[in-house]
């Protein structure tokens, strides 16, 4: 099933300032970076007013907790508005209906105050409303920079904006403009790594790639987090086509780094996205050696094995990863696929327990119901099999192992004419590896022959 790939680059200001609703606000306590020394607890202490406000918040009486915050914000000036915070738990809690009226809200009341603009920025810029969020991001650096003697969340705001912006001018495939603007935060900033990484990646699309090397090993040097620039670079030349470009990067970072397991993950993912399972098997395999216990290793060791059908390898690793991460949707759902292709029905029945599980936590997403289908037909039971399906294939973004699944139950029903239709949709011409293909072609060729 699905392989994570870290081939895609996209918007990618999320990652340069780690945005969205901050963890400050969804833990109830601002963080003590944005707290002026004097007038409020030394750094890392609660304030008793936050604290009282988030559990007046979580009794479900939002209006009492506004009114805490308020006095809160009064006693604590340098804090975010207090309708900024509530959107914070608001989202925190799964409400984004809510979280966007709190901070429409906080707009109204505190208009300039830059926070709420630059929240409502990162939520458009998610969502890929460009234009929107870049006229957000204005609006925060136009509040933030005649500011004088900035408090730590107004200086915070004011590079989100900027990566925003930067952020912005990539989706519109402004490299030259996403490049000063990354420039120019790192200007204010020089040690944000993933400014660097990224300021690398605009270099690379502008064919610079002495410049992008350059930057990417800094970024690695700040940030061992961070994947190496030989690793970065052989990706970029994989999303560019370039696979034997690609290859040579991708060697040079197993050189630079052979005892680093981020390393053999990429390795072992660009092999896999490759088609070539053995080379994807043995980095896997290496990387697993070097750090047994990180679910990164865990999960692509899993997905090598699944693709293979040696289900059994694959369900240790799932099962792993599973335990280190229940809530990893990768883990459970790829974990129902080698437990279902499992011969004995006890597993199958496991299979379906996960599947049921996975479905309800994820009610609206394609994989999770395709999942579930197939997890029924392994049971024989195939009109829930069939129902899960349909639904499937009319949610989101379906993969062709869906389409597969029904193929073989339309198959099991008589229907091989409307096997064959489906079989034969643009749907299953995707050029990237998926777990079922070499069944749905073999499936093809046999109602092609009849």
């Amino acid at each position: 099933m699905r392989s994570r790939s870290t081939w895609r680059v996209g918007v990618v200001v999320l990652a340069v300032v780690g945005v969205a609703f901050s963890v400050r606000h969804a833990a109830g306590q601002p963080a003590s970076s944005g707290l002026p020394g004097g007038t409020q607890p030394a750094a890392g202490a609660k304030i008793p007013e936050i604290e009282e406000a988030a559990k007046v918040f979580r009794s479900g009486d939002f209006d009492a907790a506004l009114k805490a915050l308020q006095t809160a914000v009064k006693k604590y000036p340098d804090l975010p508005p207090p309708h900024v915070i509530m959107a914070g738990w608001f989202s925190a809690s799964n409400q984004g209906a809510m979280a966007r009226r709190a901070l429409e809200q906080a707009i109204a009341a505190s208009p300039n105050d830059p926070e709420a603009y630059q929240l409502l920025g990162e939520t458009a810029l998610r969502n890929r409303e460009v234009t929107e969020a870049g006229l957000l991001f204005e609006k925060v650096s136009a509040l933030t920079s005649g500011v004088k003697d900035p408090n730590p969340r107004i200086v915070s705001l004011k590079r989100r904006a900027m990566a925003g912006l930067a952020a912005v001018a990539e989706a519109r495939q402004d490299w030259a403009g996403a490049q000063t603007r990354l420039e120019a935060l790192l200007a204010e900033e020089p040690k944000n790594a993933a400014a660097l990484q990224q300021l690398g990646r605009m270099l690379f699309v502008q064919k610079k790639e002495d410049l992008a090397v350059e930057k990417l090993r800094e970024a690695a040097k700040l940030n061992e987090g961070l994947q190496g620039a030989e690793v970065t670079l052989a990706q970029l030349y994989q999303q560019a086509g370039d696979v034997k470009s690609a290859g040579k990067w991708m060697l040079e970072a197993i050189k630079a780094n052979p005892r680093d397991p981020k390393t053999r993950v990429a390795a072992a993912q660009w092999s896999y996205e490759i088609g070539k399972l053995d080379q994807a098997e043995e980095q896997a395999k290496a990387a697993v050696q070097l750090d047994p216990e990180s679910l990164n290793c865990q999960l692509v060791r899993g997905l090598v094995a699944l693709v293979r059908k040696d289900f059994k390898t694959a369900q240790e690793f799932y099962e792993k990863a599973h335990l280190q991460s229940p809530g990893n949707f990768t883990a459970t759902n790829n974990l129902v696929m080698a437990l279902a292709g499992q011969e004995e029905e006890s597993k199958r029945r496991l299979a379906l327990e996960y599947a049921q599980i996975n479905a309800r936590v994820y009610p609206d997403q394609a994989e999770a119901l395709s999942t579930l289908g197939w997890a029924y037909y392994r049971l024989g039971r195939l009109d829930e099999a069939e129902a899960n399906l349909r639904k499937a294939t009319s949610v989101g973004h379906p993969t062709p192992d869906t389409f597969y699944f029904l193929a073989r139950i339309l198959v099991d029903r008589g229907r091989k004419d409307d096997a064959k239709t489906i079989l034969q949709s643009p749907a299953m011409k995707s050029p990237s590896p998926y777990l079922m293909r070499k069944e749905a072609e073999t499936l093809l060729e046999e109602l092609s022959g009849r």
